[in-house]
């Protein structure tokens, strides 16, 4: 099952609440953040903070967090579409308040596109010139609308994005919320990558077909999370 609309309306909310903690734990971990499953459900329900962990990784998962929210709420309108001024805001929700707290941390510009060339170490793929981010992003924009997608164009996108690598940190996270985005929008149950299964993710990231299959199995994932 992956249509969003076979759930009841008690399921959807519960499967959002869900995994706004489990996104946020598993898309961060990914990324090298410490906080364990407990530590960042502690901090995100109640607000406490985890007192051997670098205050700075917890601003950075309360902004992950609070740029879910956004995406929960404004998928909800098959109107919407993402534009590039969408994108370069997750990522400042995402990093702003990290930013003003711990700013020697946070790898700059956010909310703004780098202007220094960056490669990916060990893989043999080409990301795009600071000159050519902008002109990138649009095209894959025109390209793919997010309103009109299924799960293989979601793949797609998601590895073009990646490519395309626009921000100096975050790419990884800000393409993750917006595959939720674009699952939502499209009565798709958004995936829900484990950190568990990174390995498999990065490696299904070279295929669109390999990634939706990849993404197919996620989208199990999240239902477990719920009563059915």
């Amino acid at each position: 099952m992956q249509q969003l609309n076979k759930l009841t309306l008690k399921q959807r909310e519960e499967l959002l609440r869900q995994l706004r903690i489990s996104i946020t734990h598993h898309s961060n971990a990914m990324e090298g953040t410490t906080l364990s499953f407990g530590e960042t459900k502690e901090l995100l329900e109640h607000g406490n903070t985890a007192g051997d962990k670098p205050l700075a990784e917890q601003l950075v998962i309360l902004g992950f967090a609070k740029a879910y929210d956004v995406i929960i709420r404004e998928a909800t309108n098959p109107y919407n579409i993402i534009d590039s001024s969408f994108i370069k805001d997750i990522h400042a929700i995402m990093f702003e308040d990290a930013l003003k707290v711990s700013p020697e941390y946070i790898s700059k510009p956010i909310g703004a596109y780098r202007s220094d060339e960056r490669y990916i170490k060990g893989v043999d793929i080409k990301l795009s010139l600071p000159h050519m981010i902008s002109n990138d992003i649009e095209n894959l924009l025109y390209r793919i609308k997010s309103n009109d997608m299924n799960l293989l164009d979601i793949s797609d996108f998601h590895i073009q994005f990646e490519r395309i690598h626009p921000f100096s940190d975050g790419n990884g996270r800000v393409g993750r919320l917006l595959m939720a985005y674009q699952a939502i929008q499209n009565n798709i149950i958004p995936p829900l990558i484990e950190n568990e299964h990174r390995d498999d993710y990065l490696k299904a990231i070279n295929d669109k077909d390999d990634l939706c299959k990849f993404l197919d199995e996620s989208i199990i994932k999240s239902l477990e999370l719920i009563d059915l």
